[in-house]
């Protein structure tokens, strides 16, 4: 942390990551483009719900991640010592770095706020930021944590009956969460179509953000049992290996290799003018880090799924008791002794240098943090024929209520799909189509509407993957 540049970089994470946490991630992340095009329901890797479900398929995909390609073009974004450089551009990226996405660099406005910040190089006016309206407040919080494993069946046969196995795996587990407070008389100039000024007023910004890198080793049971009445009957056919009660149930035990929070207050004052001042006895800028390099955790996983012909029904809880405690906490603190010079008002800064962090130890009281996570509960249900198909699911948990619902209709080797994702109060459509190569080999392509951005636009982002095996009909 003592380069200047990451030292920027990582300020202008933590200031600046919040505004585009607006919006679902489910969909920015799924590799699967018939997911996707069916509004996101069924992400086999958002719950142990979906991925019970998920399990049952007879196809596995192969993303191909045409946005890592947008996103090397624009590695200047990335670069705090490039001219171009545009924190807001970057998280934009980050967020969602394997899909093609429409118009991802048209906001100006915003960049510019953002990078004026982070380099110490606010305009005075602050009418020269107009055009973007970030929220007031956001708290967001997200979790990537696949498993790698495999079930040891211990008795029955997994394939044609009731079966009982351990499951055995291990894997990332990343999480990131933020909160943080805009101020309500700044968000008045930024959003306002015409010129206003606020003449010896306060405006302060205030965030926690906070990573934690971790890896989690899995062990867990894995059951099929037989369908009541009826529906019991198990067969050697494809249809009837995955009709069935599947349970599983996973324990975690997580080990911590990184941990960061980064709490930030920012605060910047105007004249009797309305411009930007510098004010005495005030640092306009501080952010303070802590961070730890070991911890230990747990968390746990339960869920079924009911598979028969032509239904699949899942329900699960995710996170039951997550927990990482963090050892041997240290810290440092960094402050900008301005986040303004003296710039001319209506103008741009173009070759001002920039202000540099001043950094100082920083020692946390207690020595250890426990971290924890809420409690995700979800459930998924489709209905599938020779035809055609739909997938709904629904969730609560780290940012409130998620809905996905989609459709497919199959028309030879062609298929069309048609959803949409319900995530923080935005709807999001989505529409897809396959094509089956030749049996067992196709190709998915979807769009779908995404609004990481700081204005909350809508974009249009593309995702492909190909197809190995047959869709369950």
């Amino acid at each position: 942390m003592k380069n200047t540049g990451l030292v920027r970089l990582v300020m202008a994470l933590a200031i600046l990551s919040t505004l585009l946490m607006q919006t679902g991630f489910a969909q920015n992340l799924v590799s699967d483009a018939r997911i996707v095009g069916l509004g996101g329901a069924g992400d086999s890797n958002n719950n142990i719900a979906s991925k019970l479900v998920g399990d049952q398929q007879t196809y596995r995909a192969i993303p191909i991640p045409l946005g890592l390609i947008q996103l090397f073009k624009n590695r200047q974004y990335f670069d705090p010592s490039d001219k171009q450089f545009d924190p807001l551009r970057a998280i934009e990226y980050g967020a969602d770095p394997i899909h093609l996405t429409l118009n991802r660099n048209s906001d100006v406005a915003g960049g510019l706020f953002a990078s004026s910040i982070v380099k110490g190089q606010l305009n005075r006016d602050l009418n020269t930021y107009r055009g973007f309206t970030p929220s007031p407040e956001i708290k967001a919080t997200g979790l990537v944590s696949p498993s790698f494993g495999k079930t040891f069946t211990v008795s029955g046969d997994k394939d044609h009956g009731v079966s009982h196995g351990i499951y055995v795996g291990a894997g990332p587990y990343l999480t990131l969460g933020t909160d943080v407070t805009f101020d309500p008389n700044l968000i008045a100039i930024l959003s306002s179509p015409t010129p206003i000024t606020k003449p010896n007023a306060t405006f302060l910004m205030g965030d926690t953000t906070t990573g934690q890198a971790a890896y989690a080793i899995t062990g867990g049971y894995r059951g099929r049992l037989a369908l009541p009445g009826g529906l019991s009957k198990f067969g050697s056919t494809t249809k009837n290996k995955r009709e069935g009660i599947h349970v599983a149930f996973n324990y975690h035990y997580i080990h911590g290799i990184h941990y960061d929070t980064a709490d930030m207050a920012l605060r910047f004052d105007t004249d009797a003018q309305g411009y930007v001042t510098l004010a005495p006895t005030t640092t306009p800028l501080v952010v303070t880090r802590t961070y730890a390099k070991s911890g230990n955790g747990l968390a746990m996983d339960v869920g079924t799924a009911i598979v028969t012909r032509h239904w699949d029904i899942g329900g699960g809880v995710d996170g039951i008791a997550n927990r990482i405690t963090w050892k041997s906490l240290s810290g440092r603190q960094y402050m900008l002794p301005s986040v303004a010079q003296l710039i001319p008002p209506g103008t741009i800064p173009t070759s001002i240098p920039q202000v540099n962090f001043v950094s100082s130890p920083y020692t946390p009281v207690p020595s250890d943090r426990k971290v924890t996570l809420p409690v995700r509960y979800s459930g998924n249900g489709g209905y599938h024929t020779n035809r055609w198909a739909t997938m709904s699911e629904v969730a609560r948990g780290m940012n409130g209520f998620n809905f996905g619902s989609g459709a497919e209709y199959y028309f030879g080797p062609l298929t069309f799909r048609g959803g949409g994702r319900y995530t923080r109060n935005l709807w999001h459509g989505a529409t897809g189509l396959g094509f089956t190569i030749f049996k067992g080999f196709g190709v998915d392509v979807a769009a779908f509407q995404t609004s990481a951005n700081i204005e909350k636009d809508r974009k249009i982002s593309y995702v492909f993957s190909l197809r190995l095996g047959g869709i369950n009909k």
